[in-house]
């Protein structure tokens, strides 16, 4: 008889960051489309402040704004006809609703293009050129300020830029070139600017780090991973629309040259929901190291959820993942210090929060945003880095608002898909020893794949070893159909704590991501046990026709579950 293992993969997902401050952002539920008022100015921009002539809210009103506040801040009929910015359209035209039918509760009146009911569009039209005085500031591009470039006159840099290169026609693409970098000395990158060249796509930039210089040079863009490859998989670098680029704290850089990354890869993420066939991309990013290097190597550090799953039409779902103490004792040694956190939602994101506890008392917020916005990111930069000791338990929480979808949002790498990140930036880098902490539902990853039991199961042990064995004793009892024998060899797996729970749930998502026939093998597993109750009264000959299709498929399916299921930790 031969023995299968059963394989669950383990994918830790890396991305990006947001995190800002708002008032009122209740009020853009009261209006159609209110999370969707594009900036008239800078492409893929929103305009979270709606009524104001900030975009992201408070301070003086647009005349929109205005309007509302006169209406009783209510979508009323008169307010929708209303053109309040005076640029021809009335504002249900330019909110999707030219119909004026809209209540809250709605849906999002579908529409081509949404436009600012409270600015005056083209903006650059002589018609519109009152309201300048305000607006122009809100036009400017976004500036790269870093203080460190002007105080160190060893500063080098470094342009790494994509050839011009075709846009793919679909939805999200994730592209990677690999760049190397000055290795006449031993350098720590300090800085990076980023050079976007076509706004209309670029949604966000990750720079990686390559532990290896010795495989080919991936030198022309590739479609890639969310994280560039096996060899390049470090980030050392972010940037998101919002912001112009990244200096980092006084006391660290990241390592390149010599002594560090000879090879980065640059890689973006275009969006192109429309399906453009002509767009075209050749953005860019500057670095900026020195060999003057300060005290600390920096690292990187993820937390938050790998699963999500976010039901229509509800106005708020909270979801935590855990970094426990039981992980941290383990992989920080003997203390680290975080001097920057970021937060990451997609555009269902309301508030993320990244709670730090020690001995089960609460320490400090990490973060804590209430009124998040994805397209107005601004990190924590702490001047009094952050002391992470072992033992230490990360609490990332986010909340997700769906009223206005009526599908089910799940964990994923595109804008319509969701997220729950945190990002730190810590020192020294040699401290922790693992670049993420996130769990899968209840299940943090680190606790589940270390080997000791953890919530009643040691994963690692079951898949390698005991699992093995009542898999076998399955395989053995069911050779001919769903036997007595056969059900209460099913009934003893699916009551181990390994496949109870979460567990079952991580296992059967693991193994349908390597080969989707698994799915069936759960079925069968949950229709025989289903049979139980009826089992004991039926004697073989006369045993249902759904149990012997059970049989049969699982016959079928050993040959492919015992591939599939061979696997690695």
């Amino acid at each position: 008889m031969e023995v299968f293992k059963v394989f669950i993969s383990l994918t830790l997902i890396l991305c990006l960051l947001c995190n800002c401050v708002h008032g009122y952002g209740s009020y853009r539920s009261k209006i159609p489309n209110g999370n969707n008022v594009p900036h008239p100015c800078k492409v893929n921009y929103i305009w979270q402040g709606v009524g104001h002539r900030k975009k992201e809210g408070a301070g003086y009103r647009n005349p929109f704004g205005e309007d509302f506040k006169t209406a009783g801040k209510v979508w009323t009929k008169e307010l929708c006809q209303k053109d309040s910015d005076g640029d021809g359209m009335t504002n249900g035209q330019e909110l999707g609703d030219p119909s004026c039918s809209w209540t809250v509760g709605d849906n999002p009146p579908t529409a081509e293009k949404i436009s600012h009911p409270g600015i005056c569009e083209p903006w650059t039209d002589p018609k519109c050129q009152h309201q300048l005085s305000w607006l122009e500031s809100e036009c400017e591009p976004d500036k790269f300020d870093c203080p460190a470039l002007q105080s160190d006159p060893d500063i080098k840099n470094m342009t790494l830029r994509f050839p011009l290169t075709d846009v793919p026609i679909q939805d999200t693409s994730y592209m990677c070139t690999e760049f190397e970098v000055d290795s006449s000395d031993d350098f720590h990158l300090i800085a990076t600017e980023m050079l976007v060249n076509n706004t209309n796509v670029m949604h966000h930039a990750l720079l990686f780090g390559c532990s290896s210089d010795n495989h080919t040079l991936r030198s022309t863009p590739h479609q890639c991973g969310m994280v560039a490859s096996r060899e390049c998989g470090e980030i050392i670098a972010i940037w998101t629309i919002g912001l112009s680029g990244q200096c980092f704290h006084e006391n660290v850089g990241f390592r390149i040259g010599s002594q560090g990354f000879k090879r980065v890869a640059l890689q973006f993420h275009w969006n192109n929901p429309t399906l453009e066939t002509n767009y075209k991309d050749q953005s860019g990013m500057v670095l900026y190291y020195t060999k003057n290097k300060r005290m600390y190597d920096a690292g990187t550090f993820l937390v938050g959820a790998s699963y999500l799953e976010i039901p229509g039409r509800t106005v708020s779902l909270e979801e935590t993942a855990l970094c426990p103490g039981v992980c941290t004792s383990r992989f920080i040694t003997p203390e680290a210090y975080i001097v920057s956190a970021t937060n990451h939602m997609h555009y269902l994101g309301r508030v993320q929060q990244i709670e730090q506890f020690r001995n089960g008392t609460k320490v400090r917020d990490l973060t804590n945003d209430q009124n998040y916005n994805y397209d107005d990111p601004s990190p924590i930069h702490y001047k009094t880095p952050i002391k992470l000791l072992p033992g230490d338990t990360i609490k990332t929480r986010c909340v997700f608002n769906s009223q206005n979808r009526d599908q089910v949002t799940y964990f994923g790498d595109a804008t319509s898909d969701e997220m729950c990140f945190g990002f730190f930036t810590y020192y020294p880098k040699e401290n922790i020893k693992m670049s993420s902490c996130t769990s899968w539902k209840s299940l943090p990853y680190c606790a589940v794949y270390s080997g000791e039991e953890y919530l009643g199961c040691n994963f690692v042990e079951f898949s390698s070893k005991q699992g093995i064995k009542m898999f076998t004793e399955i395989w053995q009892n069911c050779s001919t159909e769903c036997t007595t024998e056969c059900l209460s060899k099913i009934e003893l797996l699916m009551n181990h704590a390994c496949m109870k729970g979460d567990y079952y749930d991580l296992m059967k998502t693991s193994m349908l991501r390597n080969n989707p026939q698994a799915g069936s093998f759960f079925i069968m597993l949950e229709n025989c046990q289903a049979s139980i109750p009826t089992k004991a009264t039926t004697t073989e000959k006369g045993a249902n026709e759904a149990t012997t299709m059970f049989v049969h498929k699982f016959l079928l399916l050993t040959t492919t579950m015992v591939i599939s299921l061979c696997g690695r930790f």
